[in-house]
């Protein structure tokens, strides 16, 4: 199955999960969503980026999955706590490091 079939919106239920970076009252609140496939598990998506810029790199120039209605795909999961897990770490490892680095090559050309 290919990435477009497999995010094909009837794969998936309607019903969703808000997850967030809430352990530190100090940090803004970074939100992704988890929506639910029709197999119980949970792709997980994160759309709340800074700037087209932060987007591109993170996701799109990647080849990472990125769908304009749900963000970008970090990965799948199979229940609420794994999903609030896995976004906190992908905040901690991914997002927080880019944002926290120099400039990024994109905004350079800006």
């Amino acid at each position: 199955m290919n990435k477009q079939m497999y995010f094909d919106s009837e794969n998936y239920t309607g019903n969703h999960l808000h997850v967030g970076n809430w352990k530190e009252e100090l940090n803004p609140l970074i939100e992704g969503i988890a929506w639910v496939r029709q197999d119980g598990s949970m792709d997980l998506f994160f759309d709340d980026f800074k700037s087209d810029c932060e987007r591109q790199e993170l996701f799109v120039n990647k080849g990472y999955y990125y769908d304009k209605f749900k963000g970008g795909y970090i990965c799948t999961v199979n229940t609420d706590e794994e999903a609030y897990v896995m976004f906190q770490k992908w905040v901690d490892e991914v997002l927080y490091l880019y944002r926290n680095k120099d400039k990024t090559s994109c905004e350079e050309t800006e």
